[in-house]
């Protein structure tokens, strides 16, 4: 078991089984979701509880080893990091807001803007998923 999989359970929990940047609950998607590390082992991020985060694994593998990413004007700007806030979603809220008819994701701030481009929040398959998981009423 790699380190990171130690904390699965409290990673999970402590997200409420969704990946903490697109929303996805893991358990309605059919795969599971990673522990990622918000500041990458490759850029000195440790793995402990507070550098760990529930992650799809689309939003994973967009993100890989970023941390930052260019808003709309083109600025560089720091990917949301989930472990800034807490309660987590708390922070999710200030930066995003979910169309709850299209299941998109729209970007409140420069760091929202950076966040969903990098990470591809927006794509049609998990576009798709939020809005099966939003009628399903899972997704609130």
């Amino acid at each position: 078991m790699a380190p990171a999989e130690a904390w699965r359970e409290l990673v999970a929990a402590r997200a409420g089984g969704a990946c903490e940047y697109c929303r996805l609950l893991e358990a309605a998607t059919g795969v599971t979701f990673h522990v990622e590390h918000v500041v990458p082992q490759s850029k000195g991020g440790q793995t402990v509880l507070s550098n760990l985060a529930l992650s799809c694994p689309g939003c994973n593998l967009a993100k890989g080893g970023r941390t930052a990413g260019e808003d709309r004007n083109g600025h560089r700007r720091p990917l949301f990091n989930p472990r800034h806030y807490e309660p987590w979603l708390l922070g999710w809220h200030l930066h995003f807001e979910l169309n709850h008819e299209t299941g998109l994701i729209r970007p409140r701030t420069p760091i929202g803007e950076a966040t969903e481009k990098s990470l591809d929040m927006n794509s049609v398959n998990r576009v798709f998923a939020r809005r099966l998981q939003i009628q399903a009423g899972l997704i609130g």
